[in-house]
């Protein structure tokens, strides 16, 4: 055999593994998610101590077997064989909030957001849509916090509390590629941080 034909041959088997086998299904890739969206962690470095953050959407069984499709540019989600295109009526929305002494604080204490037990936070909840943000309603109750146990580290002259926030959002009738954006504010107005999540 002469070396351009070997090298003729060679080529169809260097194509097959430069790309990936998923790259025959017209580029498709694929995710599913495990019965609810995740908001991803955050540290928050406050004046008077840190706070963790993080935080899931629920909504019964809607995203079990869910699955977003990437094409060639273009996002479709499927369930079941089916297209979906717009969230459930209602996503049940759970935020943990937790706090810890900062190690440039000078203060023994967590943030006052947890003082006196009052957990006086306040939330804004918007959808977007590309660049642009619009309300979203909250139903039929607004945020429900509740402090839980909280846990004394050992060799550590300090208690961690934390606090669990529960928002039930309206979702009639939003496009599935829309962004839940939920921001978390202190007791004085002043805006903590921001979370955001989608399929």
């Amino acid at each position: 055999m002469s070396r351009h034909r070997y090298l003729v041959g060679l080529l169809p088997a260097l194509i097959v593994w430069i790309f990936p086998i998923s790259a025959y299904a017209g580029g498709r890739a694929s995710s599913a998610y495990g019965g609810s969206l995740d908001f991803a962690s955050q540290l928050l470095r406050l004046d008077d101590g840190c706070l963790s953050v993080d935080g899931t959407i629920t909504a019964g069984s809607f995203f079990e077997n869910l699955r977003r499709l990437d094409s060639d540019g273009r996002i479709e989600y499927r369930k079941h064989g089916r297209v979906v295109t717009e969230y459930p009526e209602s996503l049940s929305t759970s935020i943990r909030i937790v706090g810890d002494k900062c190690a440039a604080s000078s203060s023994n204490s967590p943030s006052s957001i947890f003082g006196d037990n009052s957990y006086s936070l306040k939330f804004g909840v918007e959808w977007k849509s590309g660049m642009h943000l619009r309300p979203a309603m909250l139903s039929p109750v607004a945020a429900h916090c509740v402090g839980s146990s909280s846990v004394v580290l050992p060799n550590r002259d300090i208690t961690i509390p934390s606090v669990t926030c529960q928002l039930t959002v309206n979702s009639s009738g939003v496009p599935l590629a829309d962004h839940l954006i939920v921001s978390i504010f202190a007791p004085d107005g002043t805006r903590l941080t921001r979370l955001s999540a989608a399929p």
